[in-house]
């Protein structure tokens, strides 16, 4: 397991009992605004969850510019904050819109 594998276990065991991120640890994260829920469909026939929405303060992502966040793998209850894989975010204002469910078996 990598590195990257095992803090991201340590992240979602840690959410799991209840804890949140640390403030000075969530300060630091980049924020998504005006952001929306978008649920992909996987290679292998599965669905995931993103976020798409417009970043700030992200390394590789142009402020303002919008984008898609990676698989997300915990979003917090009072979205607040969502972990993806590699990347834990602020949330800012959402956007408004429903998770789009067309096009998947339920």
């Amino acid at each position: 397991m990598s590195i990257e594998e095992k803090a991201l276990r340590n992240s979602i065991e840690s959410h799991l009992r209840g804890e949140q991120p640390p403030p000075e640890v969530l300060a630091k994260a980049p924020r998504l605004e005006q952001w929306a829920p978008s649920i992909q469909h996987g290679p292998n026939g599965d669905y995931y969850m993103t976020l798409y929405g417009f970043p700030f303060g992200h390394p590789r992502l142009a402020d303002g510019n919008q984008s898609s966040t990676g698989e997300v793998v915990w979003l917090d209850r009072r979205c607040r904050w969502a972990q993806t894989r590699n990347t834990l975010w602020q949330l800012g204002e959402p956007e408004g819109t429903e998770i789009p469910i067309e096009g998947v078996d339920i």
